[in-house]
């Protein structure tokens, strides 16, 4: 089998170490940014909520919510891969946008180009947060059945992993709001709606969640 290095994913965010991509975060580079710090806080709170079902499935004491557990895990597992793959996306996405603001204007034609590229690249820099959040929020939606019907050694794990899609959710919707100043406000409302029903949905949900662990935390 061959080995895979780090060569062979140069420009991955995903397949750098965490101390390279946290400096890099910190860095005076724009990118990545709020967008793909929120893809990756979704993608570790899924893989908490999903963790939890997995030292679940198998114990004795939840037999009889094994079957169920294990279908909402492979619900989690595949939001989890998509949110993985946004904390590319986002840093993409603006990349493509900064990219865009560069290009040349000397005559008409290019003059349409760029008004072309940027139009398309202000929508994909509104699209892939709006995904990021669209994708917490589903996964933030099994954690109150986790939390209630997994494993009551790991409900703390289930808290902490609810918190952090929360806190997903929350930043790719500031990344969609920030990208709607220069939109036309008939085409921003929509994107406005949906993040104002994902913040709504999910802060009820978290606060779901931290009902019961408290509850089973007796705190």
């Amino acid at each position: 089998m061959n080995s895979i290095s780090n060569k062979d994913f140069p420009a991955r965010l995903v397949y750098r170490p965490v101390l390279g991509f946290v400096e890099q975060v910190a860095s005076k580079a724009p990118a990545p940014g709020g967008g793909s710090v929120a893809a990756l806080s979704g993608a570790l709170g899924s893989a908490l909520v999903t963790m939890v079902i997995n030292l679940t499935v198998g114990k004795k004491d939840y037999a009889a919510v094994a079957v169920h557990l294990s279908g909402l895990r492979d619900q989690l597992e595949g939001l989890r891969a998509e949110l993985t793959e946004r904390i590319d996306d986002d840093t993409n996405a603006f990349n493509r946008f900064r990219a865009a603001n560069k290009m040349p204007d000397r005559d008409d034609a290019e003059k349409a180009a760029k008004e072309k590229e940027l139009a398309a690249a202000s929508e994909e820099a509104i699209r892939v947060p709006e995904s990021t959040m669209t994708l917490c929020l589903k996964a933030l939606e099994y954690a109150p059945e986790v939390a209630e019907k997994g494993n009551a050694n790991c409900v703390s794990d289930v808290g902490t992993g609810a918190e952090m899609l929360l806190a997903g959710l929350e930043g790719a919707a500031a990344n969609v709001l920030i990208n709607l100043s220069g939109m036309p406000a008939d085409h921003a409302k929509e994107f406005r709606s949906n993040v104002e029903h994902a913040r709504r949905r999910g802060r009820a949900l978290l606060e779901e969640v931290r009902r019961i662990v408290g509850v089973k935390l007796g705190g």
